[in-house]
């Protein structure tokens, strides 16, 4: 596999961390332009991350997971939509 080719998992993945990514940071009330002002992301970059069309680098995970109140493995956790507001998997 050549270097910047995603596999099927790693579509998956990709999307399963963007839709986690946009429900964490609606559920915390933020908007993206709020969200980027806080971890100094751009916010064309978090829209293509919520979205799924772009990879997001371990240390935006870390950022952003830390301006929400989450553990980083939360937004890779498949059934984070799924979750109670409020409740966290690391609980």
């Amino acid at each position: 596999m050549g270097r910047g080719k995603l596999t099927e998992a790693g579509t998956a993945l990709r999307l399963t961390v963007g839709n986690n990514v946009k429900i964490a940071r609606e559920r915390a009330g933020l908007s993206q332009r709020e969200l980027c002002k806080i971890t100094g992301i751009s916010q064309p970059y978090l829209s293509q991350v919520e979205n799924g069309t772009w990879n997001m680098a371990l240390d935006n995970i870390a950022n952003i997971s830390a301006a929400l109140g989450l553990a980083a493995h939360e937004l890779l956790d498949p059934n984070f939509s799924s979750q109670p507001v409020g409740e966290s998997s690391s609980t």
